[in-house]
């Protein structure tokens, strides 16, 4: 495998060399900071900055102003119809009462697509997302674009690895044969996504060395 595909970043670079590789939070930051970008954000966040300024178009981090904004509200009572940047609304104890009561639950968790959804809106200045929608995402009535995706690229990628009946062969050393697969895949064009013909190849070629 010819883990030493990936470039080093540069604003030479295209988007789509920057979009054909993965890249650690930490890396971002790090590009973000050279440039003199925010460095503050979620993974999705960062690479759009950086995908911004590869193209040539101004930069801008509207989901930072919107949840100054939000946050600098006040929010004295959460209903449905709650809009979530101009009220003020913000996932703290007030809300989970409030969604605990609103489902009959005792106890109520916040899920990352609740999330996603408040990073949607904040992003988009969109003054309109209630309360309610949040409920659908929560009941999976409403779907939302999720550019952090690929931050959950490397613990999918591990869980597939360990689904596979070829890992459990292995004795000793897995979590480490993981990683020199993650990094073959991370490095090179192509879905960022675990196979088991790539443990297939591995255990191949370490028999034959």
């Amino acid at each position: 495998m010819n883990d030493s595909n990936r470039p080093v970043f540069s604003l030479n670079i295209t988007v789509q060399e920057f979009d054909n590789h993965y890249w650690y939070k930490t890396e971002l930051i790090d590009i973000c900071r050279r440039c003199r970008l925010h460095v503050s954000g979620t993974k999705g966040e960062l690479e759009a900055r950086i995908r911004n300024l590869l193209k040539g178009e101004r930069v801008d981090d509207a989901r930072r102003a919107a949840a100054t904004r939000r946050q600098s509200r006040q929010l004295q009572e959460i209903t449905p119809e709650t809009r979530l940047i101009p009220e003020g609304f913000k996932f703290n104890r007030q809300a989970r009462e409030f969604f605990a009561a609103y489902f009959k639950r005792d106890k109520f968790s916040f899920t990352k697509e609740m999330a996603a959804a408040l990073r949607e809106a904040e992003r988009n200045d969109d003054h309109d997302m209630t309360v309610a929608d949040l409920i659908a995402v929560y009941e999976g009535k409403r779907r939302v674009d999720n550019p952090d995706e690929s931050s959950y690229q490397w613990n999918r990628f591990v869980q597939d690895f360990n689904r596979d009946p070829q890992s459990r062969q292995i004795g000793h050393n897995r979590m480490r044969i993981a990683a020199e697969l993650w990094k073959h895949v991370r490095d090179n064009p192509g879905d960022k996504r675990y196979s088991p013909e790539l443990l297939t190849e591995y255990l191949n070629r370490s028999r034959q060395t």
